[in-house]
């Protein structure tokens, strides 16, 4: 079985979204196969607040309609359990929260801000609390995130915070 969770990057060109979706026909073809193959997506929060943001910003108005419509529609089916993920990591608790304050100094270092650190972190949560699931992967168009994938991951392969 194979996981993805997804990242802010695949969203912006699944929809679409001007000057962040340069890679839009090989992730829209890319999308088509995952979703043939019946994978496993994850939506993280962080996901859908970075995503809005993005929208929020598009220049033009018609355009920033069109794509907010879409996006909302997404939204939608995401919170009647018919889109083709599963949200994830929708709120975070105080030992969440202090993990990532733990961590702040250490992800922007690298120019890792909080929202890719929480789909991080939820990546993490979700390979140790998922017993024999196969392949997990931050799936992103973003090589910081790209680069966290879980190959076999079981019970006997678990990876510490």
């Amino acid at each position: 079985m194979n996981v993805r969770f997804i990242d802010t990057s695949i969203m912006l060109n699944l929809l679409g979204v001007p000057k962040h979706c340069q890679e839009e026909a090989r992730i829209k073809a890319e999308w088509k196969q995952v979703l043939e193959n019946r994978e496993t997506l994850i939506m993280p929060i962080a996901t859908i607040i970075e995503t809005g943001n993005h929208i929020a910003h598009i220049e033009k108005g018609d355009v920033r309609r069109t794509i907010t419509l879409k996006f909302q529609e997404y939204l939608q089916r995401t919170a009647k359990s018919e889109a083709p993920w599963e949200l994830y990591g929708a709120g975070l608790d105080s030992e969440e929260i202090r993990y990532l304050a733990d961590h702040l100094a250490e992800y922007t270092k690298s120019n890792i801000g909080i929202g890719d650190m929480t789909i991080i972190y939820a990546y993490q949560k979700y390979i140790e609390e998922r017993p024999a699931i196969g392949t997990v992967m931050i799936w992103s168009t973003d090589h910081h995130l790209a680069a966290h994938r879980a190959d076999n991951v079981s019970m006997t392969r678990r990876r510490k915070r």
